[in-house]
């Protein structure tokens, strides 16, 4: 398929576009060129769902410098107030009362900090500053217009010679080595991360394991006659393996359960701690009072005593989320959940 028929079966679909939509059909028109000839039809399809999701972000982003701005203007007028010592007590707060809600949560940000915290954000930061060098060389090459007919030289070019260009001008403004360097480190820090987790809670695992086979013989023997019992013929087959998997289901919870509430008395622990500390911290910074946590007990007795009520209404709530930190924290629910799938698998 010749790149003049993508561009005019991709522009058919819409009006007559504004040069930002123009640009946006031209690389719309690329990828459809350059995929795969299963994928075409479903692309062109997609154009513009696209056009209208790429029109939707170029007008939020300007909004969204807006909100930046005015937080950064609201941050220097709160930071006299020290705001990053009641951050962290906030956190501690979380920690305290719903620890045992983000058991591998916590411990991958722990294990983050002990194995490679620094390095992955020099990585990151690497890579964000060579986006922005590629980005802005891409804006400004989105604009050149050599010829001086009115029209982006982009436009004018037909989908190979602009994938060759952008190409080009990726390799000319990206640095290779800091590239690699940076995705070697990000992807050793993750890998570090995944590790950790899998290690520490092995046990867990393990204890699961455990239980499901000290269970699976008395559960042959007392239960697995009386389930063949109530089956038809045809399937008392399943009955030993469906009541091997439910053993082992339970049994599996029933570690986990263990580790959450062990976990729940670590982060109830720590978070107190974390917390008293950070608000005396505060106090002392604020000059309200002359303290020193490390000075004196209270921050122990304030810390340990949060850490006794955090962890009785971890146990009340059953790890649960009340009403709305259920909604404000599901981003991190999900993380929860994802994380468990990968120490798991």
């Amino acid at each position: 398929m010749s790149s003049a028929q993508t561009n005019k079966e991709v522009e058919s679909e819409a009006p007559p576009p504004s040069p930002s939509k123009a640009l946006i059909l031209k690389y719309m028109s690329l990828a459809i060129d350059k995929s795969p000839k299963e994928a075409q039809p479903y692309l062109k399809k997609a154009a513009p769902f696209v056009i209208k999701f790429a029109e939707f972000v170029e007008k939020v982003i300007p909004v969204l410098e807006k909100i930046y701005n005015k937080l950064m203007e609201l941050w220097v007028k709160i930071e006299p107030y020290r705001p990053q010592l009641l951050a962290p007590a906030f956190m501690g707060f979380i920690m305290c009362f719903f620890g045992g809600s983000f058991l591998t949560l916590i411990a991958a940000v722990e294990a983050w900090n002990m194995v490679g915290y620094e390095s992955t954000m020099d990585c990151i930061n690497m890579l964000l500053e060579d986006f922005k060098k590629v980005a802005k060389a891409n804006k400004e090459d989105d604009k050149e217009d050599k010829d001086g007919d009115g029209v982006v030289d982009v436009l004018q070019v037909s989908n190979t010679q602009l994938m060759t260009r952008k190409t080009l001008l990726f390799l000319k403004v990206a640095d290779p080595n800091r590239i690699s360097h940076a995705l070697t480190g990000i992807t050793a820090g993750c890998m570090a991360v995944v590790a950790a987790l899998k290690m520490r809670f092995a046990k867990t695992i393990a204890l699961g394991n455990a239980i499901a086979n000290s269970a699976q013989a008395p559960a042959e023997r007392f239960l697995l006659p009386h389930i063949e019992n109530v089956l038809p013929v045809e399937y008392k087959k399943w009955a030993q393996p469906v009541l091997t998997y439910t053993i082992k289901s339970i049994a599996v919870s029933i570690a986990w359960t263990v580790q959450r509430i062990l976990s729940a008395f670590h982060s109830a622990m720590r978070g107190g701690l974390l917390c008293a500390r950070n608000i005396l911290s505060y106090l002392d910074e604020m000059k309200y009072i002359q303290i020193k946590h490390e000075e004196t007990y209270l921050d122990e007795i304030v810390g340990y005593s949060m850490a006794l009520l955090g962890l009785y209404f971890q146990l009340a709530w059953g790890f649960g989320l009340p009403f709305p930190l259920n909604i404000l924290l599901f981003p991190f629910t999900i993380a929860e959940y994802i994380l468990i799938g990968l120490v798991t698998k």
